[in-house]
């Protein structure tokens, strides 16, 4: 694996170099024009671009006094061996107030899940249901973590400015790309995480509050799929037909983009502390779900990568605020020596370890036998804790 990457490091460099050539003669207007003209016939989703790409920001002023408030969350899924169907989310927060009354909370919530109701999701028109369990759980737990979220800010001093951060992506894709049912997706996007959105937006209209999402050393490629667009030589019929086909042939894009993400280019154009301009997320889930809480993001070299901050749109079209954001998140990387440690400790509130998880399932089964009920498992599952050898 390392001498073929070390045989096309060269060739990889070069992409690049020709990347950042691009982006530094890129036309918004071109782009746009392009954009529209392919429509939803483009193989690779495209971004929004606000500012031009090129651009780069530094972080303003940091306030004396600020608190941050972060979230994130783990979760036990359904389990068929289990004797009993149940699953559990434990949601950690961090409260960090910094400056003259500086004080930190550490706070972790299990709640298990085990009546039949909470264990599905249900049409309220229909006597249509869905498990919540793979990645229909994962998105529940997304929910629980906006919702403790909210809760968690309402809870905190409103004459400082304040950051309620989330880890992940504030975009709820998974469950759209699953295929399921509407009403599975306007329960837990509309009626669940973008119902916590507003809340939080309706709060920061009597106070200086931001809301972010962090993502750690991203995969997203949405600069290098417009960079696509502009080198791309074909027609908008000719696009699908010559780019989403096996075996098709990408001479002009792959030679300009091929194989690079978004973070090999800011790399280049952003200095430590810089952020990227603004991007606004494509997205037939959020036209549908989101309202007018929008999603915009920007790229951020920490010093130790680049991430990416997904933002709403309120915040985004707040010049003031948008500014704090990357300031605060910036801060909180360098006390984390490269991510944000109100994340980091709000993750360690919330891991469900190995061992945490053995005595999840010996919890279950000695509250089954204590109140006389069946806690036989399958027999895979008793194989595993016996050693034969």
């Amino acid at each position: 694996m390392a001498v073929n990457l070390k045989a096309h490091q060269n060739d990889r460099d070069q992409r690049i170099e020709n990347a950042i050539i691009n982006i530094r003669d890129f036309s918004l207007e071109g782009y746009k024009t392009k954009r529209d003209l392919i429509g939803n016939e483009y193989p690779y989703p495209l971004p929004i671009i606000i500012d031009p790409p090129i651009s780069n920001y530094s972080a303003s002023h940091l306030p004396n006094d600020y608190c941050l408030v972060a979230v994130d969350g783990s979760h036990i899924d359904t389990d068929r061996h289990l004797p009993t169907r149940c699953f559990l989310i434990n949601t950690g927060t961090a409260i960090f107030t910094y400056g003259s009354n500086s004080q930190a909370d550490l706070i972790n919530k299990p709640k298990l899940y085990v009546q039949d109701k909470e264990l599905v999701i249900k049409d309220p028109l229909t006597y249509r249901e869905q498990a919540i369990e793979g990645a229909i759980l994962g998105a529940k737990r997304a929910v629980e973590e906006a919702v403790e979220l909210t809760e968690a800010i309402a809870s905190t001093q409103s004459n400082i400015p304040t950051l309620g951060l989330l880890d992940g992506s504030l975009l709820m894709l998974g469950i759209t790309s699953h295929h399921y049912q509407d009403f599975v997706s306007r329960n837990l996007i509309e009626d669940g995480f973008v119902k916590e959105l507003s809340q939080m937006k309706e709060m920061s209209k009597n106070r200086s509050l931001m809301i972010a999402s962090y993502i750690s050393f991203p995969r997203s490629a949405d600069m290098v799929n417009a960079l696509r667009l502009m080198v791309c030589p074909y027609k908008n019929y000719d696009v699908y037909n010559h780019c989403s086909q096996a075996g098709s042939t990408k001479e002009n894009c792959d030679q300009c983009v091929g194989g690079l993400l978004d973070r090999d280019l800011y790399s280049k154009l952003l200095g430590p502390g810089q952020r990227s301009g603004l991007f606004s997320v494509s997205s037939t889930t959020v036209d549908k779900y989101y309202g007018d809480n929008e999603i915009n993001f920007f790229y951020l070299n920490t010093g130790n990568e680049i991430g990416r901050v997904e933002i709403p749109s309120w915040i985004a079209s707040d010049v003031k605020k948008l500014n704090l954001t990357h300031t605060l998140i910036l801060d909180q990387c360098n006390r984390g020596r490269g991510y944000p440690i109100g994340l980091m400790e709000a993750h360690e509130q919330a891991v469900i370890n190995g061992s945490d998880r053995r005595h999840f399932v010996e919890l279950v089964e000695n509250a089954l036998y204590d109140n006389g009920l069946p806690s036989f498992t399958s027999e895979k599952a008793l194989s595993k804790r016996l050693k034969w050898l």
